[in-house]
Formats: structure tokens, sequence, C-alpha cells
């Protein structure tokens, strides 16, 4: 098992971890030395070594992390949220989310950047269908459509993970409303599923791979119902259940989707059961064991 797992592991249990213990635990793993070994100037490289790192504690010890998250403030912050290309031409829904989750997982939260895009989120991002948006000087129909009569499904939900991170980090009351409308969008879709028929709104959304990437897919899906306590609501049932008919006869999980991207690098590799996604999954899934005391939804 990589260091960086055993880690997480051992912070995921609540183990006292000294900054001296977990840096040499990080300096010690071949994941991090993958990581940390390049730093490209490109935009999704950065957006795709943020999201990684974030899943790594204490990896924002590491000079490479502040080298990185100096490098996203300086090329991709604005004053409405996080862009690939630093301005409006290239602002995604979707990328903005992705990156002040990957930032409130390294600590930086309360940061002026960091609220900006949570503000352009509360402002801008519909949470259901029918709403009009109406944000001058961006071009959204040149992505595909972030904001047709239905909203992207990906990047909305993107948006709700980003919230849920940010309230975590923060306890700002301030988006608990759209944080709970977008919860309910998802909810309502089972998650997985598109309103009109029980088939998967997107093409790779049933897919498991890790860390995170564009594609919007089962690991992400889970981990928040766990995070948001709502793993006892009767509608991410079939979402469990899919997982549970990927578990592999080791009961474990393999990656069935590679994404390539620049700085993109998976944590687990091969066709055998993958020891990251497999913890994660696996974490997910427990809560469900656990009376959280929420009410599940009847339908």
């Amino acid at each position: 098992m990589d260091s960086a797992l055993t880690l997480r592991m051992a912070v995921d249990r609540g183990d006292v971890i000294s900054p001296e213990q977990a840096l040499s635990l990080l300096n010690r793993s071949a994941l991090v030395q993958t990581l940390t070994q390049s730093l490209v100037d490109k935009p999704l490289f950065y957006v795709w070594r943020l999201i990684a790192l974030s899943e790594l504690p204490f990896a924002r010890q590491l000079p490479y992390t502040q080298a990185l998250i100096d490098r996203v403030y300086d090329r991709l912050a604005t004053p409405f949220g996080f862009s690939l290309s630093g301005d409006r031409s290239q602002f995604l829904p979707c990328y903005n989310a992705m990156i002040i989750t990957a930032l409130c997982r390294l600590g930086e939260a309360n940061t002026d950047a960091v609220r900006q895009g949570v503000e352009w989120i509360i402002t801008h991002q519909p949470m259901k269908r029918g709403v009009p948006v109406s944000a001058p000087g961006f071009r959204f129909d040149r992505f595909g459509g972030c904001f047709n009569d239905s909203p992207c499904y990906i990047g909305l939900a993107k948006s709700v993970f980003a919230l849920l991170h940010y309230q975590r980090a923060t306890g700002d009351a301030s988006v608990q409303e759209k944080l709970n409308e977008g919860t309910e969008y998802l909810l309502n879709h089972h998650l997985i599923y598109r309103l009109s028929t029980p088939t998967p709104i997107t093409n790779h959304i049933l897919d498991l791979s890790f860390p995170e990437s564009y594609h919007l897919n089962a690991v992400e899906l889970i981990r928040f119902v766990a995070l948001a306590n709502r793993m006892h609501d009767s509608r991410t049932e079939p979402l469990k259940q899919a997982l549970l008919t990927k578990k592999n006869n080791d009961h474990g999980w393999y990656c069935n989707f590679r994404y390539r991207g620049d700085g993109y690098v998976p944590f687990d590799q091969g066709r055998k059961s993958g020891a990251w996604v497999t913890y994660v999954i696996q974490q997910a899934l427990a809560s469900s064991l656990v009376n959280d005391g929420s009410a599940s939804h009847a339908h």
C-alpha cells in the first residue's frame, strides 16, 4: 500500500499524526513522487494536480503544493471565480467548482478567491430546471450549453459539491439554501438517472475512477452523499446498488475508466482492485450503516 494512502486512512480514523510524521509518509510515497516531479505551465495541468493533491492529508505542507496553489491564484483566479483562461472567455462552472472543492480541502476556503467563486455559484448557478441565467460577457453556449432549459448536470453536481466542502470548511450558513436546493435536484435524479427514464444521465456517470475528472462519476457521487449525511435517503439506492454490482470477487473495486488530460494522474492502475477507489467507496458505503438521525425520503 502506498504510504500516502496509509496516511489518509490514519487521518480518517482519527489517529494523532504530527506534521513530521505526515511529511515522512508523503515523502516516501511513490504517488506523491509522481505528482510532484514536474509543474507544467498549462491550466488543466494545474487543475488536475491540485485536485489530486487535495486528496492527500497534509499535502498543503509540501513545497510543490504551495507553489501550485500560488500558480492557481496567479493564473486562474478572477473577480468572478476560477477560469481556465484567467478571464471570461474560458470560464466554466464545472471547473470553477472543482477548483473551489480542491482548495477547500487544502485549507484555502477563507481566501478571497475561493469566496468569489462561491459567490458566482450562489448568484448564477441554477439548481433546478427552467431558470434563466443572465451573465453578460460569458459565452457558455460555446461549451455545449452549460445553462439550457435543463442546466448541465455535471456543472450543477460539481457546484453542489463545492458548496458542501466550502460550508464544511467555513461553517458559512449563507450557502445552505442553495446547497439544499442542489442536493434535492441530485436526489430527485436518484443521483445517476434521467428524470424521464431510469437510464444513466451521462455516459460516464457509472464509471469508477479516482481522483475526479471532468466526467462526473459514481465515486464522486457516493462520497458526496456520505459527506452530506444523506445515505439513508431512499433515492440513493440505485447508486448504492450499482456500486455493489461492480464489486469484484475480492470484495474490492477497480477503475474501469482512465481519464487522459494534462497533469491527470490516476491513483490506481491495472484491472485488479484499486486500493484508493476501494477505500473511498467502502468508507462511503459504511456510513450508511451508522444511524446519523437523518430521515429517509419516502418514494
